[in-house]
């Protein structure tokens, strides 16, 4: 239930980090505005993985880490 928590922070950071994206972008905007939503909303997915990726591979490293050193020192 704890990593439930921690993937919707990631997943809210990375939909505020595409909405930023989406605010600064320079370009014309689309037409249609389902274009402009799946666009958001498939930006934030990808956003999300990257994110997710880089969070649980460094998780899973210290958490490695740690049983080594505690299993070494104790």
């Amino acid at each position: 239930m704890r990593h439930l928590f921690i993937l919707l922070g990631i997943y809210a950071i990375g939909l505020g980090l595409t909405l930023f994206g989406a605010y600064i972008d320079t370009d014309v905007p689309h037409a249609s505005h389902f274009s402009l939503g799946m666009e958001i909303f498939c930006m934030s997915l990808i956003v999300f993985g990257l994110l997710a990726g880089i969070f649980y591979s460094l998780y899973f490293t210290f958490m490695g880490i740690k049983r080594v050193l505690q299993q070494r020192f104790a």
